[in-house]
């Protein structure tokens, strides 16, 4: 790929500045040589694909998949893959409904080859799962430098959903202890160090309520389906991301001294 989304010197900075341009350069990317292959690829495969088996074996299409939830580092683990795809989604002791990470889970639905009974032919909606790759394509560009912008984009997609989602807000919580990603950004935000993974799972449960409250007045999941509660938790964890990387001579220099407070 040759196109590379432009994002300043990352960090907070880089964020406003792709605020203003991230649909151009979106659109730009989509139309990168490399990204229209596989897009064309995928598009013509995957309804031919009856079976996991056969999802598994084709590289090509493997990678689409897999990049377009997140999942690409599970390329090497294609037996595992395979039982993901196999799995039936409405039984809930199959694998997919055990994994904590909920894309292993998305990731089995999108391409609807968990049919009890065996695996069937895929009913996938193509257009959405490349949406989704070219998403997530746009976010590992970026993320190649700037990891904390690839994780703010990716938290702003997500966070809404699970909000809004039916789930009990205990059941939301761990559900974002299970996604890396999304952790990722909580732990950032609330300036929780290494060895917080550390801490029994419960005591992790209380400690990021208690932090989210103090943060935002409530420790409620639910609350990330309103724009402003989402961005200024993404905008407290880009400035956290500038203080650790030593960004400390921008114009946002007060307030990384004020979240040092948190």
């Amino acid at each position: 790929m040759t196109y590379q989304v432009q994002v300043g010197q990352g960090g907070y900075t880089g964020w406003k500045l792709l605020e203003r341009t991230a649909e151009t350069q979106r659109a730009t990317l989509a139309r990168d040589p490399e990204i229209l292959r596989s897009r064309t690829y995928f598009a013509e495969k995957l309804p031919q694909v009856k079976t996991a088996d056969q999802m598994v074996s084709d590289y090509r299409l493997l990678n689409v998949a897999l990049r377009a939830f997140g999942l690409e580092a599970d390329m090497k683990n294609r037996l595992f893959i395979k039982k993901v795809l196999e799995a039936d989604p409405n039984d809930s002791n199959s694998i997919v409904n055990r994994l904590s990470d909920k894309r292993y889970l998305n990731l089995n639905k999108a391409l609807g080859m968990g049919q009890a009974g065996g695996a069937t032919e895929s009913a996938a909606d193509v257009g959405a799962i490349l949406d989704l790759y070219v998403s997530k394509t746009f976010e590992r560009n970026i993320g190649d430098r700037y990891q904390e912008i690839e994780l703010a984009l990716n938290a702003r997609r997500e966070l809404p959903a699970l909000a809004e989602s039916g789930s009990s807000d205990n059941t939301k919580w761990y559900q974002i202890l299970g996604s890396q990603p999304l952790r990722k950004i909580f732990e950032g935000a609330f300036g929780l160090g290494s060895t917080f993974g550390r801490l029994p799972v419960d005591r992790q449960l209380d400690e990021m309520k208690t932090r989210l409250e103090k943060m935002t007045g409530s420790s409620s999941v639910a609350q990330f389906a309103e724009p402003e509660k989402l961005e200024h938790l993404l905008k407290t964890y880009l400035l956290r991301s500038s203080i650790n990387s030593g960004a400390s001579a921008t114009p946002y220099s007060a307030a990384l001294t004020i979240l040092r407070g948190y």
